[in-house]
């Protein structure tokens, strides 16, 4: 028997929309428990079949892969239903739906289900009830086989074929997740990342400077959708293989203070971080700060000093210098503009500076924010970053200088 590899659990919420969880979600990934999860006959003949059904009446659309900011792809379905087909004193819909890859040597396919109990539903009622589901995909093409069944046993089905189709030379980047990768798609931002296989030989120690400011300053924090870019950015670059050791400053320059700070960690504790970034969003700032207003241009000046001086390197608990030096995040904006060249060029290190500069709604702040203006005249690298496409092929372009970053150290 073909195993079963996810299981979520969720609960109708409105008779006319979205859906709400009735726990948190429950995966079961049976290949590290050994279980041998259930499939019956009957469903797995109706996903065999592959044939559409409407025995429940039901209108399955297919959602195309999105390439997001992590280099996999989110793609998906919304299911709708006619009420008046779950008109009742109450019913229960269970969802099945196996992804098999069709590449070659795809491995086995994945199956997904989801269980929702749907509330008494008078026989007028007007409408429909809509059932969305997500899914994670590495670049490749597959087949989705889905199956709804209801308390009678009646069965809505359908297939389709999903292309995720990469950015050219995506596949030759050691930090592109896998082909033919199937997997749950998970709302927690802060999620632990899997273990990291990295390169062989002298690694490079890389120093992540990362800010989570919004750009608004009438905002105390990144939309989830810009939290969820930046961490997911930070996941790419942090799994690069040639970076053996990672540094972390993550940062808040409207509220100028450090939230979170590690040294030459091998890997990066996700959830370490963002317990971190999620207690610093209080919005508060002292009247000092209010009064001044140069106080962040001179938090942002502290901040390069202690990181980008060798002074500052020397002073720290870490007296060697990293190889390199990422700046990651939304543009840092204040009330007024920054200066140029808040250090002086003889102070820095000499080492390579890049900045991924995420600029989400370019038209909103076209200008140069302040750590490019900050340190205009250190030669810094730097990636405007508008799309996970734009951020892929800058990925590109820095894993390459990595790569003669070390060949001029070996």
């Amino acid at each position: 028997m073909q195993r079963l590899t996810r299981f979520r659990l969720a609960a109708l919420a409105a008779l006319f929309g979205a859906m709400a969880p009735l726990g948190a979600q429950s995966v079961i990934h049976t290949s590290l428990s050994g279980d041998e999860p259930y499939l019956s006959h009957s469903d797995a003949a109706v996903l065999g079949a592959e044939t559409k059904r409407t025995d429940l009446p039901c209108q399955v659309e297919p959602l195309d892969p999105n390439l997001q900011y992590d280099l996999t792809f989110q793609a998906g379905y919304v299911a709708r239903v006619p009420l008046a087909a779950l008109a009742g004193s109450g019913n229960d819909l269970r969802v099945l739906f196996r992804i098999q890859a069709l590449e070659p040597e795809a491995g086995e396919p994945v199956y997904f289900r989801e269980h929702y109990s749907v509330p008494a539903i008078d026989p007028d009622a007007q409408g429909e009830a809509t059932l969305p589901g997500k899914y994670r995909l590495g670049p490749g093409r597959y087949k989705v086989s889905w199956l709804m069944r209801d308390r009678a046993e009646k069965v809505c089905a359908s297939s389709w074929e999903v292309r995720a189709e990469t950015l050219e030379g995506f596949e030759k980047l050691a930090a592109s997740p896998e082909a033919a990768k199937i997997s749950e798609w998970s709302e927690e931002i802060f999620d632990a990342d899997p273990p990291i296989r990295r390169s062989s030989g002298k690694l490079l120690h890389v120093k992540m400077m990362v800010s989570f400011s919004p750009v608004d300053l009438a905002k105390v924090k990144l939309s989830e959708y810009d939290m969820r870019a930046v961490v997911s950015m930070l996941r790419v670059l942090a799994r690069e293989p040639q970076i053996g050791e990672l540094s972390i400053v993550a940062f808040n320059a409207h509220e100028e203070r450090v939230v979170y700070h590690t040294q030459r960690e091998t890997r990066i504790d996700f959830k370490e971080l963002g317990e971190a970034v999620q207690a610093s969003l209080s919005g508060m700032v002292n009247i000092d700060q209010l009064q001044d207003k140069q106080s962040g241009e001179k938090f942002l000046k502290t901040l390069f000093e202690q990181n980008l001086t060798r002074q500052g390197v020397e002073e720290s608990d870490d007296p060697e210098p990293p190889d390199a030096i990422v700046f990651l995040g939304p543009k840092v904006v204040f009330e007024r503009p920054a200066s140029s060249s808040v250090l002086a060029d003889s102070a820095r290190l000499q080492r390579p500076l890049f900045y991924f500069m995420y600029n989400r709604n370019p038209r909103s702040y076209p200008w140069k924010d302040a750590v490019s203006a900050g340190l205009r005249n250190f030669d810094m690298k730097e990636f405007d970053i508008t799309s996970a496409k734009d951020f892929g092929r800058a990925v590109q372009e820095w894993v390459q200088m990595l790569s003669k970053l070390r060949e001029q150290g070996s």
